[in-house]
């Protein structure tokens, strides 16, 4: 006997999302429009860093606009819409939008690095170095600095709107429910007082021993051995003076090599739980340090507008220009124009749903008649039908046919042949002395009339059998 088939294409596999996880804000990374290949390289390493809660593999038509996304976007609960544009000024913008009513807001994108161009440059930068993997798992901790009020000066009300935006791209940490194994990485968004710029920077998080040098934790990592061939000695390989060359006298004294290493005490840290790496458990005094990855954005506020940029609504107000300033009068008139159009626009939609309306009711009034004269045509008259049994009425038609071939036989049987129809007196005017060979003048001619016209044979008609 043959194995039981089990069912199991409709049973749940894997861990079920939790609450935070799908009410999570996700994002859109696009690019809109023509731009280099570098621009696409900083759109992907963007979607990078916003992982998990991201479309890292999304790819976009040649064709599409921007309305497209803002039309998909609610269907998979997508929150917020990051797009890159190259004008024809070469000039780089990136576009953050609160979906789906907006605001708006409008960077200048001045200068960036790829995330391959600083770990290409960590040969020369001992505080950068290579992803290791398995950070992406989680989104980044949100560092935000620089966005609070100057104390003296002039207000800038567009600060608050700006970090509030970068913290709705991310989900709000719950340090109750989460735990230290999964803050891995760290974004900086900082903001320049003197200059108005807004820079963003994307680092690891290291958790490496205290109080031991670079040299040590090779010796201790047993996935690559350090190269001791240019050493007479291990002492010669740990203490010997960064540029020296071998044989000399230039030796650091370990409390050198730690400063250099820059992991004393003031960033050393008790581990509260287990972390990620070999030994580090929960108690032990560990340096922390954080290892940029990429990528770096310098970035300058241009607009904030309320609505959405590329939808049906508009881009409503400007709340924000950083070349263009208004009066409130100029503002009133702004905001006048605007209700202007939404009026406008407004009264022709529903003249075109009105239109469509009308259209259709039409064409159901159209297509009603024409199925009532269909109907018409198809109808059958019943009134010349009788009430009889169709059984009785299959009788009596059978009667009928009987009838009709009795009146036939007796037709057929009151039909006379020439030959039949003589009588015997006829036998009068026969010849004995003729020869059986002669024929006489009188039956030449009555054969020869019988060839010429001779009745066909009537045809019978076989009755039903009851």
């Amino acid at each position: 006997m043959g194995k039981r088939r089990r069912k199991n294409r409709t049973h749940l596999k894997g861990a079920q999302a939790s609450e935070a996880e799908v009410s999570a804000p996700k994002s859109f990374v696009i690019k809109s429009g023509h731009v280099t290949k570098s621009v696409e390289a900083l759109v992907r390493d963007v979607r990078q860093v916003m992982e998990p809660n991201t479309a890292t593999r999304l790819r976009e038509r040649p064709g599409a606009r921007l309305r497209d996304y803002l039309t998909i976007a609610p269907t998979l609960g997508v929150t917020h819409l990051m797009g890159f544009t190259l004008t024809d000024a070469a000039n780089l913008h990136l576009r953050v939008a609160r979906l789906p009513q907006g605001p708006t807001l409008t960077f200048r994108v001045l200068r960036y690095s790829l995330m391959k161009d600083i770990t290409n440059a960590r040969g020369t930068l001992r505080n950068i170095a290579k992803s290791p993997g398995g950070e992406y798992r989680n989104p980044p901790l949100l560092v935000l600095n620089g966005f609070q009020q100057p104390t003296d000066g002039t207000a800038l009300p567009q600060l608050r709107l700006v970090s509030t935006m970068f913290q709705g791209l991310f989900p709000p940490i719950q340090v109750e429910k989460s735990a230290l194994p999964t803050f891995r990485r760290v974004l900086l968004v900082s903001y320049n007082h003197s200059t108005g710029l807004v820079s963003i920077r994307h680092f690891i998080i290291s958790v490496r021993p205290q109080g031991v040098s670079r040299r040590v934790r090779k010796l201790l990592n047993p996935s690559k051995a350090p190269d001791l061939t240019r050493a007479d000695d291990i002492a010669d390989y740990l203490l010997r003076r960064r540029g020296s060359s071998p044989g000399s006298e230039g030796y650091d004294s370990m409390s050198e090599s730690e400063a250099s290493e820059a992991e004393s005490d003031s960033n050393a840290v008790e581990l509260p739980e287990d972390y990620v790496g070999r030994g580090n458990r929960k108690g032990e005094r560990k340096a922390v340090r954080l290892l940029e990855t990429g990528p770096r954005l310098e970035l300058q506020l241009v607009k904030i507008v309320e609505g959405l940029v590329g939808s049906k609504r508009g881009e409503g107000q400007t709340v924000f220009h950083h070349f263009e300033a208004r009066s409130k009068g100029q503002n009133a008139a702004q905001q006048r124009a605007h209700d202007e159009r939404r009026r406008l626009r407004e009264a022709r939609r529903a003249e075109q749903a009105a239109n469509v309306a009308r259209k259709k009711a039409e064409k159901a009034k159209a297509k009603g008649e024409d199925e009532e004269e269909e109907e018409e045509e198809s109808d059958v008259d019943v009134d010349g039908l009788s009430d009889m049994d169709p059984e009785e009425a299959l009788e009596r038609r059978r009667a009928a046919a009987e009838d009709d071939d009795d009146e036939e036989e007796d037709d057929e049987d009151g039909f006379d042949y020439e030959d039949h129809g003589a009588d015997a007196d006829d036998d009068d005017g026969w010849d004995a002395d003729a020869l059986a060979g002669d024929v006489s003048d009188e039956e030449e001619e009555e054969s020869s009339d019988e060839d010429e016209v001779r009745p066909p044979p009537p045809k019978r008609r076989v009755k039903p059998k009851h």
